[in-house]
């Protein structure tokens, strides 16, 4: 049997194992800075520095001379071995508050802030800065603080800094109000950061890699994210800022404590590729009527999300874009106005059962709907063309093929492999070409309806795994001839209708139009029918167990419809008919 190439889910990342850290020790001024004490206002508040930070020398010098006498002991070995352990615990007392909780805050111009610390760096977890910095004092936090759990520049503001080294990651300029890339990558104790409040961007990979970063102060006028910004912040759950309008490749993905995303207030006009691949607990996002573009695999891996809705605006919609939303049950996208679905837009998007998809489109690209095995109701757009290779492979639950729209002319190899339990299927008229495997493993195929007047040119093994013996084929009654010659095609049961009268998948249920009356017959009680326009708008439903039904068709426009009924036992008969 031929099978389909298995098209695993590339879970693609970028990494960095090191950090960047400056290429030259070398402090460069910024230009107009002033290296006058007198001339520049310092505050600084911070622990006391007598060696080691927070200890009393007296109390150490008090404590090594009891250690030397008593070494002296002729039970000395058991002497050191118990005082060992209390030089441990006591300089952990005395030491220890000051190495492992150190609150630091300064003030200080750009470039100055290093002299303000001193020699406290290491032992600073929790760090206030006020005035200004630049991306100086940001290399020395990336390159000396990397303890820090804490950060606060809410009262400092990012000047603009060109150099002739480099720093944190071979950047030599900087722009002003511009967090820098980099800077605290890789930061694993990080736990909260207020930005600068006239933060604009922030720059690639800023914060990547900082699994504990749980809180954001983003500022109140950030404009962009960059690249990779928070990308891996397992722990990072802040609300996005209402300012937004660039959000980079990567930024958050694999952010795993997110499980809510609301812009709508944003003027978001842009998501890059994989913004929040593998966000898995992401159940919810809300997006801007502003946003024209979202990237490849955007959402992909975001296995809790159960219902997006696409703005009006939107322009571009990248490949892959919610790939494996396993949870994944209501998509709203008919009001968009795109080209072509792209391909494997809903790859194995397994709890979606129905979609309408956007109104405009000309082509369904490949793998659209790639292993959607619980899909059984789809609405395309007359406008449609063509579909793909691969487009509805493995949508295992489909039972009637009947939604494809008239005006559709090729159909790619393999777009509906896999489809098992496909019980009846339609052609429309305008098919001229069927490619190669189209309908291979439907082995439970029962009737299809061909409606061209010419039989449409087939690829290889169309058919193949279809019991085409037992299958009837519905052709036009000046076509029989053409269609009983035809290679593949002359392999069916081949039966005349007629545009007033369907061929059914038995000879139990007849439908036909009386004038505007649509007449429905079955030899055995029907329980439930159902009328569709061809772009899969119901215009009638009707229940009660009945071998006849009369639908008045005169209200509802169109020549064609899809009547869809449920037979007392259960089960279904999809047909097309004409008045």
């Amino acid at each position: 049997m031929a099978t389909p190439a298995t098209r695993p889910y590339p879970r693609e990342s970028k990494r960095s194992s090191r950090r960047f850290s400056t290429l030259s020790s070398t402090t460069v001024p910024a230009t107009g800075s002033s290296g006058s004490e007198t001339n520049r206002e310092k505050e600084q508040v911070g622990p006391t520095h007598s060696g080691i930070p927070g200890h009393n020398p007296r109390q150490i010098k008090l404590f090594f001379s009891l250690f030397f006498v008593l070494s002296l002991h002729p039970n000395h070995e058991r002497f050191i071995t118990g005082m060992k352990q209390l030089l441990y615990i006591t300089l952990l007392l005395f030491c220890g508050p000051g190495l492992l909780a150190a609150p630091y805050t300064c003030r200080t111009e750009a470039g100055e802030l290093q002299s303000h610390i001193a020699t406290s760096g290491q032992s600073i977890t929790q760090l206030t800065v006020s005035g200004t910095i630049d991306a100086r004092d940001l290399t020395y936090i990336s390159d000396s603080l990397t303890h820090l759990t804490d950060i606060d520049l809410r009262e400092c503001s990012i000047a603009a800094y060109d150099s002739r080294d480099t720093y944190l990651g071979n950047q030599s300029r900087f722009e002003a109000n511009a967090f820098p890339s980099y800077t605290f990558m890789g930061f694993q104790s990080l736990i909260a950061v207020k930005l600068p409040q006239s933060t604009q961007a922030i720059g690639s990979a800023a914060f990547a890699g900082c699994p504990a970063l749980t809180t954001v102060e983003w500022g109140d006028q950030l404009q962009t994210i960059g690249d990779m910004a928070f990308s891996g912040c397992s722990a990072l759950d802040s609300p996005l800022p209402a300012t937004l309008q660039h959000i980079g490749e990567y930024s958050f993905a694999q952010c795993t404590a997110y499980t809510s995303l609301d812009l709508e207030e944003a003027p978001l006009q842009s998501i890059g590729a994989n913004a929040f691949q593998n966000c898995t607990r992401l159940s919810s996002a809300t997006l801007p009527a502003s946003l024209q573009t979202i990237g490849d695999k955007c959402f992909a891996g975001c296995s809790s999300l159960t219902a997006i809705t696409l703005p009006s605006n939107l322009q571009k919609l990248g490949e892959s874009c919610f790939a494996y939303c396993t949870s994944l049950t209501q998509v709203e996208m008919e009001q968009v106005s795109l080209p072509s679905l792209p391909a494997y837009t809903f790859d194995h998007c397994t709890s979606l059962t129905s979609v309408a998809a956007p109104q405009t489109i000309e082509r369904i690209d490949e793998g659209a709907f790639y292993y959607c095995t619980a899909l059984v109701e789809c609405s395309l757009p007359a406008s449609l063309r063509q579909i793909g290779d691969y487009a509805f492979a493995g949508c295992s639950r489909m039972i009637h093929l009947t939604f494809l729209p008239e005006g559709l002319e090729q159909i790619g190899r393999w777009p509906f492999y896999g489809m098992r339990q496909l019980y009846t299927a339609s052609i429309p008229s305008t098919v001229t070409y069927i490619g190669d495997h189209a309908f291979d493993n439907c082995t439970r195929l029962a009737a299809l309806m061909a409606y061209p007047t010419e039989p449409p040119m087939l690829g290889e093994a169309v058919f193949c795994q279809v019991p085409q013996a037992n299958c009837k084929l519905g052709a036009p009654d000046e076509s029989f001839e053409l269609y009983r010659t035809a290679p593949q095609w002359q392999e069916f049961d081949i039966r005349h209708f007629s545009d007033k009268q369907e061929v059914a998948a038995d000879n139990s249920l007849q439908a036909y139009f009386v004038h505007e009356t649509l007449v429905i017959k079955s030899t055995t009680p029907m329980r439930q029918v159902a009328l569709y326009t061809l772009d899969g708008r119901l215009v009638h439903r009707g229940e009660g167990e009945t071998t006849e039904w009369n639908i008045d068709t005169t209200p509802y426009t169109g020549r064609l419809f899809v009547l869809s009924i449920q037979m007392q036992s259960g089960k279904y008969h999809h047909l097309k008919v004409g008045r």
